[in-house]
């Protein structure tokens, strides 16, 4: 049984694959899980952050690996005047995050770049390219 008393967001991932499966646990939740002699699974848990504006959110990483949160070297909420998350991320590759909305617009590097967004589950997900320093920090921001 896998639970925690506080909002959490889990990306499963599989050895061979990316299941991509998305799970939203409220407070006091639990998901059971069973696991066969010599399988395993990777799950990602992130904390929830509720925003001034009611959205929820939780910056993943890079969902094609098994570290995923350890892109996320920089993590900023501001919901002053607009529901802001700001990020610095290492590395490239498929970045995601969950959102209970849709997010206004996202930048990279002061950038506004195209992203994914799956209304069912809430993963918002933008593409890293492969960057021309090496160790670079992107910069990424969501509008929310």
């Amino acid at each position: 049984m896998v639970s925690k008393k506080s909002r959490f967001f889990l990306t499963q991932v599989s050895p061979m694959s990316i299941a991509g499966e998305v799970v939203y646990l409220p407070k006091d939740a639990g998901m059971p899980l069973t696991l066969k002699s010599r399988e395993y699974e990777v799950f990602t848990v992130v904390p929830v952050k509720e925003l001034a504006n009611g959205v929820k959110f939780a910056p993943v990483g890079l969902v094609k690996m098994f570290n995923s949160g350890g892109a996320i070297k920089e993590l900023q909420y501001d919901s002053s005047t607009t529901a802001t998350v700001s990020m610095k991320a290492r590395g490239c590759g498929l970045f995601g995050a969950y959102s209970s909305a849709q997010p206004k617009r996202i930048s990279v590097d002061s950038k506004e770049v195209g992203f994914g967004f799956e209304e069912g589950t809430g993963l918002v997900t933008i593409d890293l390219r492969v960057p021309e320093e090496e160790l670079y920090l992107w910069n990424i921001t969501v509008e929310l």
